[in-house]
């Protein structure tokens, strides 16, 4: 199990972080192109305990989706999701959000294992992952942060 964690300080309000962070669309506007491809609910309500999203990326110049729940849910506080099916052996993503004022702070922790056979085991070793995974975990946090602090999101 590898664990990847960036944690990133936004200069606006904990509701609108989190508003942001947690809505399945925004995912594809934060993460490098090169990692995800799209993002979007496939359940009624989004980012509620138990519903459910899709998330298409590239793994070495191979497309491959991803099914995403939402285990946890603390409004402001915390979001957590799980792969339930996809290229991964285990795949979990925590947010946590920490508000005071107009400052919030975002540690996001990604937990994961890569598969022992299938197309991603065959296409990236357990480096080339966690380098790519890293920086696209940073890449998301400063591309968040830049979107809320000059307000085009």
């Amino acid at each position: 199990m590898t664990t990847l964690e960036h944690d990133v300080e936004i200069k606006t309000t904990v509701q609108r972080v989190f508003e942001y962070y947690t809505n399945p669309e925004n995912i594809k506007e934060a993460w490098p192109r090169e990692i995800i491809k799209e993002s979007e609910p496939i359940s009624a309500s989004k980012n509620e305990e138990g519903s459910e999203m899709k998330v298409k990326g590239e793994y070495m110049r191979k497309e491959e989706e991803m099914l995403m729940e939402v285990t946890d849910k603390v409004q402001n506080r915390r979001l957590a999701t799980r792969q339930t099916q996809g290229p991964f052996k285990k795949f979990e993503s925590i947010q946590e959000f920490q508000g005071n004022g107009n400052i919030t702070h975002v540690k996001h922790t990604i937990e994961y294992e890569l598969p022992t056979t299938g197309k991603v085991a065959n296409l990236l070793t357990g480096s080339q992952a966690d380098k790519k995974l890293k920086q696209g975990l940073e890449q998301a946090a400063q591309t968040v942060k830049q979107k809320l602090e000059s307000n085009r999101a």
